[in-house]
């Protein structure tokens, strides 16, 4: 008893530190999961893999994620935010509705035109992806968040007199549908010849359907 009083109660022990800021550690998880993703697909893509790929203990997966799929579905979410908030950057140095509306067409084809994000899309929307329970309400999600700087652009073109014949919610499903089959942005795909896709043509029949006034 003399020994303990003397010496005091034992230091508490602490965890183990992190190697990485928390932010960080998720950035590499996430593009660890994009490269075993790439190479294997989702049913081959343990979470062993993407701690191997990573560099990170089991340890930091657990601390930011429950599960390989809560791992995915927050990369698709980020993916998808960033996708939106670069759609509504540019619509929103747009001049005119019209413009915007351009702009609009010109970045979901950048979907499957632009290479790099061509790759992330074929990744994200892979057989093995979307057959998992959360990808169509994962999709649904990331649509409306794109989808909304164009039903913006379709409200201010009618409030102005440009988009006369304008219903924004309805026709902005309907122009996405076009520009996305038209562009095969959808999943699983074959990517476009840019030569047959042409932002012009697109936007001349939305414009046209909108009841603008088209030299």
């Amino acid at each position: 008893m003399s020994d303990l009083a003397a010496t005091g109660p034992a230091p508490r022990r602490v965890g183990r530190a992190r190697r990485f800021p928390p932010d960080q550690e998720r950035t590499l998880l996430f593009d660890a999961a994009m490269a075993v993703l790439k190479r294997n697909g989702y049913t081959d893509a343990p979470i062993a893999n993407i701690l191997e790929e990573s560099g990170l203990s089991t340890r930091s997966f657990y601390r930011h994620f429950a599960s390989k799929d809560e791992l995915l579905i927050a990369l698709y979410r980020r993916d998808a935010e960033s996708a939106a908030k670069r759609v509504r950057r540019r619509v929103a140095t747009a001049a005119t509705p019209a413009e915007g509306l351009r702009a609009w067409i010109d970045e979901i084809l950048s979907f499957r035109l632009d290479r790099r994000r061509a790759e992330r899309v074929a990744i994200l929307s892979s057989d093995s992806v979307r057959r998992t329970e959360f990808f169509v309400p994962e999709t649904q999600r990331a649509w409306q968040l794109i989808e909304a700087p164009l039903v913006e652009v379709l409200e201010a073109g009618r409030a102005a007199g440009v988009f006369p014949a304008a219903h924004p919610a309805r026709d902005a499903a309907l122009i996405r549908a076009m520009v996305v089959e038209s562009g095969n942005v959808h999943p699983g795909s074959p990517p476009p010849d840019p030569a047959e896709v042409s932002v012009d043509a697109l936007l001349g029949f939305c414009l046209r359907a909108l009841g603008a006034f088209v030299r």
